[in-house]
């Protein structure tokens, strides 16, 4: 798993600085072409929102998928994360304020087996990419691209910064699940939830999705060409306005697809 290759200190920099210094090339990314599709099917698949792309529209799960979901998915299939065949995974410890390996750490228990266990309407995190895929396969859905998902969270502007608008904090209101306070070191909980949220927590979007901004991050299929890391999106929990900033649609950041983290997770598109 490739999180050990790289010194614990400096991983706090992948996993959450690196987001803050690319947002001209996460831009131009949303140009990426996206897959022709016919027009809108007549019959809505339960759970997903038709996202009216001009070079083709596709369906987007309104929220990331669930513990429960990807229970569904293990006991139909017998299938085993990465993490599981690792035996540990990476946490993020408030305690040492670093992310650290945690043996026995996946998605039924995120931050290892000492935890608390993860809430069946919790986003499910721990899984890879090869994880994401794999049930992406079996819903016959598939992951989606960087564009597609920067089209379908800026509500069809693609220089969007949060998906309801120019302000985080409209009217007061937080809209979604992030840090407030410096990080790692303080959480003023102004949201509501200190750590992971279950979906559906905050309002929806204007086209309906739950939770594409904070939360937890988000698998896409698009690649960061210099080192073939995977590109995330959305921001997560552990993000704050003054270290990460990932819950600002024009931020990315970039994990190695073998990572399982207990603050990513993903949602499926469908053609």
């Amino acid at each position: 798993m490739s999180i050990l290759k790289i010194p614990l200190l400096a991983l706090v920099g992948l996993l959450l600085l690196h987001c803050g210094d690319d947002t001209s090339e996460s831009r131009a990314a949303g140009s990426e072409p996206v897959a022709a599709i016919s027009n809108q099917p007549t019959a809505p698949r339960a759970g997903m929102v038709w996202i009216n792309h001009p070079q083709g529209g596709y369906w987007m799960d309104q929220t990331e998928v669930t513990t429960a979901q990807f229970r569904e998915f293990i006991e139909a299939t017998g299938y085993q994360t990465e993490a599981d065949s690792f035996g540990w995974s990476g946490v993020f410890s408030m305690t040492q304020l670093d992310w650290i390996p945690v043996n026995g750490a996946n998605w039924q228990y995120p931050q290892g087996p000492e935890g608390i266990e993860a809430s069946p309407e919790e986003p499910v995190t721990q899984v890879s990419l090869r994880d994401a895929e794999a049930y992406a396969n079996w819903a016959g859905k598939r992951l989606p691209t960087e564009a597609e998902w920067m089209y379908a969270a800026g509500q069809g502007d693609p220089q969007r910064e949060y998906p309801w608008g120019g302000e985080i904090i409209p009217d007061g209101e937080y809209l979604g699940n992030w840090w407030q306070g410096p990080f790692p070191f303080k959480n003023e909980v102004l949201d509501g939830f200190a750590g992971v949220a279950p979906v559906k927590s905050y309002p929806p979007t204007a086209n309906q999705l739950y939770d594409i901004s904070g939360n937890v991050w988000e698998w896409t299929v698009s690649v960061r060409p210099s080192t073939n890391e995977q590109i995330i999106k959305g921001g997560s929990f552990l993000c704050s306005t003054s270290y990460c900033t990932g819950f600002n649609l024009q931020q990315r950041q970039f994990t190695a697809p073998d990572s399982g983290l207990n603050h990513l997770g993903f949602r499926c598109v469908a053609s």
